[in-house]
């Protein structure tokens, strides 16, 4: 049975051990300028996939790769 370090270490980037997880922009916002300023009406998406990075270094999750195997891949 795992133990919870082996967990914690499983949702870490395996470069550098961060736990934070960022995606690559892909939505904007339409936005209504009223009443003197700029309002967000809603937001859009321009791409159906998101790429996913290490915020701490930058590496690329392998994202079908790391779901199959319960833990992060990078590319």
């Amino acid at each position: 049975m795992p133990t919870k370090v082996s967990k914690i270490k499983n949702s870490c980037c395996p470069k550098c051990g961060s736990e934070e997880f960022i995606t690559e922009p892909n939505q904007y916002d339409v936005l209504f300028f009223e009443a003197g300023q700029f309002d967000i009406r809603r937001s859009e998406s321009f791409d159906d996939y998101c790429k996913i990075f290490c915020r701490e270094c930058g590496g690329e999750v392998n994202d079908d790769k790391s779901n199959q195997a319960k833990r992060v891949i990078l590319k």
